[in-house]
Formats: structure tokens, C-alpha cells, sequence
């Protein structure tokens, strides 16, 4: 057994240790175990990615069924790394590791009972993850999925007691066995057409498929896969579970576990299929270019907390479809060195996305802890109370709004330039395509950084809204120190992008034939030479160099001068006592401009009711009104609340079989017999 293999089998029966200390008789000290070894067989996992991707792989032996006797105990168990599986369980091990180190204290402060259940839940889910990524059969991605699935399940429903949980449980638990059912439609089609259930065999035997049952597999896989990762028009468990679940719980699906839906969709698209038909990746574009600006446009709206972090997740789940789109349509135009760029900017959005999402969940965790609202019409002021937290969560902000040193604005910074680069491929559809989706993808940008200055500002800033924001308290080390650990990585990928993409080379080469990284210098990125004889792109390491000049120069400024005198006087208020929050900016107030220059897209529901008279200080009544206004998508409508109503009304009308006779059902079963017999007979003939 090589060293790859035994830190596996280490993480794998760390993680499941964890899960086993959690779901024992819990004490605190047990609770604290669990997620402290659940992090570092997390940590352990990352190390043994790192090495596959380095180049120490595990062994690649085809398999046929799990059991298969081999030298390898992992092959023996259907368990199979490469390149693809390693990048992704270390975009699941980071990450994970960082969340449950922040669980202990965000347990211990901010969970009521059933701690034992949530730490043991969390472990056994991340093994899940882990098992999903390094999968080398059907039968065990399948397993692994499922129990994903259902132990994701039982973690949103945590707080089973409240009735929105259950709902949003439900929701997702539908939608997720809905979309199992698709992936099932996908492999049963590879597998039977290849004679093969292991990755290796069906990629080997996918040549001889017939071009309909190639695109059938690949559509069930974007319908399954897509519905995970919570592509529109398939969302809509995503801001539902997310606000429903505990915030350590909503920061481990929304950072990682969506991601396995990404891991899929390459999987059967380029790994098994090796790419398609350039339709293929139309679809693909089409389909992350609504997410993406969809996503963000449903964030801007929202004023809970956790719902607006849950849009920007379908944000950036269309940012990296639009790099997967457009490798597949570089590959289908038989360009790998410009798929490999493209393919790139997906991958490092990809692990940028599983960084600094974790990040503001854990922040929007800490603040809604403290406060016991997750509406940041109730929040403000927190920056004084938890300096760390609003720190981390700024840092999340930046990345996220794709702004320099921060990681995420490299791969948003590379995946314009595949865009740009894509205008000489010849092909007029594609210049025009790219065109238009270059222009929704800054427009996308711009809108992130817009509300997440809602975000940031609202609830960190200014003075506190509410009696509750007003008493918050410290979080927990734990809480600040798993964050420090995300938002240092936000900057280290941010400041030396290179190191992720030497990562990625592997991966890429295997999907696309070339790669991005170090010792590659690709003809439309300008390249800086780095110390390591490999290349940096141009315009994160400029601006980086620019930042740190800026701050250098601007801290020997302030060391230089001398503090001047302080003339306090007393702020001119228009007569009144003090300032209070409600001479505030809302949110509601911030968002509105958007809100009244989209009302077509947003359709708001409008609603205006009159409040009892009040008395102000000066005497007499005054009267006032309240204005709500409630935005919701039209695809919950005619989508979901459609097959909703459709399927209660199918229910109903089968239900009128059941009649409670069984001399009915004993004819049921004899009409269905004969017609099954008939059927028989039509399709094989009547027999020698």
C-alpha cells in the first residue's frame, strides 16, 4: 500500500470515528472531539489530494463489479482516485476542515440540544462527500450519493420542531431523489451501452455509443447533477434549506456539497463522454448565464441574511457553468489549449467559491446567533461587538464580489479572458455568444459587489436596529479562528493564484488535453516570470504589487505624522435629541433603485395597510401607513407550484382506484397481467 492510499483509509476512518464519537451519548467534551477529529482526518484527506495531484496517484485498475479481488485494498472496494476525484476532495477536505473547527464553538453557543446528533451528522456527511469524490464505480457513487442526500436531510431538519424546516426538508429531500433519478437515468444508459460500471470502463467503450443515447446520458446528467448544484431552473431547494438549517450545517452544503454536482456534470461530460456536439455547451452557457444573473438579481432583494448568501450561491454556481460551457464549446471547436483556460477559470472559481462561501455563512452564523433574527433590518452595529467576524466577513465580501488580492477575482479575471480570447475562434455564433455572456458576466460582478455593500454595511455597520444587536456578544475562538483560516486562503489564492492552478494541471490535462500553470504560457494571458521559472498572470500580480505598495507607503504615512488635536462638537441632528437607527439607510431603501428599475423582472407584490395613530412628542395624532412589498420568483409559480398542484390532482384521481375491494385489485392485477403478456408477445414474436 502506497503512502496516497493509507492517508486515505486514515481520513476516511477518521471522519467515520468522528461521526461514531458524535452519536454516542454526548457530553460537550465528546461533542468538541467529534468535530476536532472529523477536522483533521478533513486535513489529512487535503495532504493525500495534494499528493495524487502532485503526482504520487493511486492505482488505476479497471474494475467491473465492487468486491473485485485485487492488490489494492481501496480497488477491492470500488474506490478509485484521479486527478478529477483528488482536485475535488481537497476542495471538500479544505474547506470541510475549516467548518468543523468553527462548529465547536458555533455548536456549543448558538445550538439547543441535540448537539451529539449535529456533530456525528456533520462528520458522517463530509465521509459521504469524500466517498462521492474518489468513487471509482457506479454502484459506490451511487451509495455514497444517496447517503449524502439523506444525512444532508436530516441535518436541515435539524430544528425539526419549526415548520419551515420540515417544509424546506421536504423541498430538498423531493428535489434531491428527483435528481438522483436523473443520474440514475444517465449511468444505466453508459453502463449498459459500454458493458461496464467503472468510470475507466465506460470512458474506454463511450466511443461506440450512438450520438442519441450519448445525449440522453448527458442531459439526464445536467438535469441530476444540476438540481444538486443548484443550477436554474432547478434552485428552488436552495434558498429554502439553507435558512432552515443550522448555519455550520447551510456553510457545509452551500460551500462544498453543491460543488459535487459540478464534480458530476464533468464527470459524465467530459471525463466519460470526452466532451459533444457544440449544442451541448450552448445549453450549458445559456443555462449559467440565467443562474448567474438570476442568482444575483434574487440576492439584491432579500434582506434575510442566510437567503442572500443562498442566492449568491446559485450566482456562482452559473459563473462556473459558464467556464464549463465554454470549454466544452472550445473543445467542440477543437481548441484544448482555449478549453484548458476556460476549464481552469471553472475549477479555481470552483475551490474560490468553496472558500469564501463557507466564510460568509460562518460570519452570517456568528451574527444571527447573536442577535436571534436572521433579518438584517434588525442587525447593525456589529462591527464593534465582533471585530473578528466582520472582518472575515468582509474578507468573504471582497472575494466574492470578485475584488483584488482576493481569490475570487483571479478566476473571474481568467474566465474573461477565455471569453475574449473565444472572439478569434472563427465561429460567428460563438464570438456572439461569448460576446453577450462577457457582458452578463461583468454585469454580474457588479451586482455582487452592490449587494454585498448591503450586506456588509446593514449588518456590520452603523448603529445597531434592534435591542438584541444592540447586547451581542463575542463568538466563540473557534468561530473566528475557522474563519481566519478561509480568509487566509482567500487572500493566498487571491495574491498567488499559480499555486492553485499547478493543482488544477493535472485535471486539466486529463479533461482537455493542455493545461494552465506553471512552465505554461499561454498566447492570450500576459505572463510575469516568477522566481520559479513558471508564469503568473499579469493583472492579479500588478494589482497586488500596487496594493501592498499602497498600504506600505500609507502605514509609514501614519507613523510619520503626528496625531492631530480632536475638536469634538456635538452632530447638528435638525433639532432632534440624539440620532437614532432609524435615521439609518435600510436595506429595503438600498436595494430599492434596483428593485424599481427591474420591476418588470422582480413583479413585486405590493401591500399598504394603516398602523393606529401614534402621538408624537408635540402633540395631536399622527397617522401612518405601512408599505410591504414581497418579491417572489415567477419560476416558483408556473415551475414548482404547477407540478405541485399537477401531482396532487394526479394522486387524487389514481386514488379513486383504491377502493378498498379486493375483488378490484385481484382485477387490476389481471388486466395488468394480460396487457403485460400482450406486450410480451408484440415485442418477441410468438415463440418457435
Amino acid at each position: 500500500m502506497n503512502l496516497p492510499e493509507l492517508l486515505l483509509l486514515v481520513a476516511l476512518t477518521g471522519g467515520s470515528a468522528a461521526a461514531i464519537l458524535g452519536f454516542a451519548r454526548p457530553g460537550a467534551a465528546r461533542v468538541r472531539a467529534s468535530f476536532l477529529v472529523g477536522a483533521l482526518a478533513s486535513a489529512v484527506a487535503a495532504g493525500q489530494a495534494v499528493l495524487v495531484l502532485i503526482g504520487m496517484a493511486l492505482p488505476t485498475v479497471a474494475l467491473g463489479l465492487p468486491g473485485t479481488i485485487s492488490a489494492s485494498p481501496l480497488l477491492a472496494l470500488g474506490i478509485q482516485e484521479d486527478p478529477l476525484s483528488a482536485f475535488f476532495l481537497l476542495v471538500v477536505s479544505v474547506s470541510g476542515a475549516a467548518i468543523l473547527l468553527a462548529s465547536v464553538g458555533y455548536t456549543e453557543r448558538y445550538v439547543d440540544g441535540r448537539r451529539g446528533l449535529l456533530a456525528g451528522g456533520m462528520s458522517l456527511f463530509w465521509v459521504a462527500m469524500a466517498l462521492v469524490c474518489v468513487a471509482g464505480t457506479v454502484f459506490l457513487f451511487l451509495v455514497a450519493w444517496e447517503a449524502m442526500t439523506l444525512i444532508s436531510y436530516f441535518l436541515v431538519v435539524h430544528d425539526h420542531e419549526s415548520e419551515s424546516s420540515r417544509r424546506a426538508g421536504l423541498l430538498y429531500l423531493v428535489m434531491s431523489h428527483a435528481a438522483t433519478g436523473a443520474i440514475l437515468v444517465s449511468f444505466v444508459l453508459l453502463a449498459t451501452g459500454t458493458g461496464s460500471t467503472s468510470w475507466t470502463g465506460i470512458a474506454a467503450g463511450a466511443g461506440g455509443l450512438s450520438p442519441g443515447v450519448r445525449d440522453a446520458a448527458f442531459l439526464a446528467a445536467l438535469v441530476g447533477f444540476g438540481t444538486k448544484a443548484g443550477m436554474v431552473p432547478f434552485h428552488g431547494w436552495l434558498p429554502e434549506a439553507h435558512p432552515a438549517a443550522p448555519t455550520n450545517v447551510s456553510a457545509l452544503m452551500s460551500g462544498v456539497m453543491i460543488k459535487l454536482g459540478l464534480f458530476g456534470l464533468l464527470r459524465v461530460a467530459l471525463d466519460l463522454l470526452g466532451g459533444g456536439p457544440s449544442w451541448w455547451a450552448y445549453l450549458v452557457l445559456a443555462l449559467g448565464g440565467v443562474s448567474a444573473l438570476g442568482g444575483v438579481l434574487y440576492a439584491i432583494a432579500e434582506h434575510d441574511l442566510k437567503r442572500l448568501l443562498a442566492y449568491h450561491s446559485v450566482e456562482n454556481i452559473g459563473i462556473i457553468l459558464l467556464g464549463v460551457g465554454a470549454a466544452m464549446l472550445f473543445q467542440s471547436l477543437g481548441d484544448p489549449v482555449l478549453a484548458a483556460l476556460a476549464l481552469a477559470a471553472a475549477l479555481l472559481h470552483t475551490w474560490n467559491h468553496a472558500l469564501f462561501k463557507p466564510l460568509l455563512f460562518l460570519g452570517a452564523g456568528a451574527a444571527v446567533g447573536e442577535t436571534g433574527t436572521r433579518d438584517m433590518e434588525r442587525m447593525g452595529g456589529l462591527i464593534r461587538r465582533m471585530p473578528g467576524v466582520a472582518l472575515g466577513f468582509f474578507v468573504g465580501a471582497m472575494a466574492i464580489s470578485a475584488l483584488p488580492p482576493f481569490n475570487g477575482f483571479v478566476s473571474e479575471w481568467l474566465l474573461f479572458q477565455s471569453f475574449f480570447a473565444g472572439f478569434t475562434t472563427g465561429s460567428v455564433l460563438a464570438e456572439i455568444s461569448l460576446s453577450l455572456l462577457a457582458g452578463v458576466l461583468a454585469l454580474t460582478s457588479g451586482l455582487a459587489a452592490y449587494c454585498f455593500v448591503k450586506a456588509f454595511g446593514i449588518t456590520f455597520l452603523a448603529r445597531p436596529r434592534s435591542e438584541a444587536a444592540a447586547r451581542a456578544g463575542r463568538p466563540p475562538a473557534s468561530l473566528t479562528g475557522g474563519m481566519g483560516i478561509l480568509a487566509a486562503f482567500c487572500l493566498v489564492l487571491g495574491v498567488a493564484p499559480i499555486l492553485a492552478l499547478d493543482l488544477a494541471a493535472r485535471p486539466l490535462r486529463e479533461l482537455t488535453g493542455a493545461a494552465v500553470g506553471s512552465g505554461v504560457s499561454l498566447g492570450v494571458l500576459s505572463a510575469l516570470p516568477n522566481p520559479s521559472g513558471g508564469s503568473l498572470p499579469l493583472a492579479p500580480a500588478i494589482v497586488a504589487a500596487l496594493l501592498a505598495g499602497g498600504l506600505l507607503v500609507a502605514w509609514i504615512v501614519r507613523r510619520l505624522r503626528r496625531a492631530p488635536a480632536v475638536d469634538e462638537r456635538p452632530l447638528w441632528d435638525c433639532g432632534l435629541d440624539a440620532p437614532t437607527s432609524r435615521m439609518e439607510y435600510t436595506a429595503a431603501g438600498y436595494a430599492q433603485p434596483v428593485e424599481l428599475l427591474l420591476r418588470d423582472v422582480y413583479r413585486p407584490t405590493e401591500r399598504a395597510e394603516e398602523v393606529p395613530p401614534v402621538r408624537p412628542s408635540w402633540g395631536g395624532l399622527a397617522r401612518m401607513q405601512r408599505y410591504t412589498v414581497v418579491i417572489t420568483e415567477p419560476i416558483r409559480g408556473w415551475a414548482y407550484e404547477g407540478v405541485a398542484s399537477g401531482t396532487v390532482a394526479l394522486s387524487r384521481a389514481i386514488s379513486r382506484f383504491q377502493s378498498g375491494r379486493i375483488h378490484a385489485y385481484l382485477g387490476y392485477i389481471f388486466v395488468t397481467l394480460i396487457g403485460l403478456l400482450l406486450l410480451v408477445r408484440a415485442v418477441g414474436g410468438s415463440g418457435p
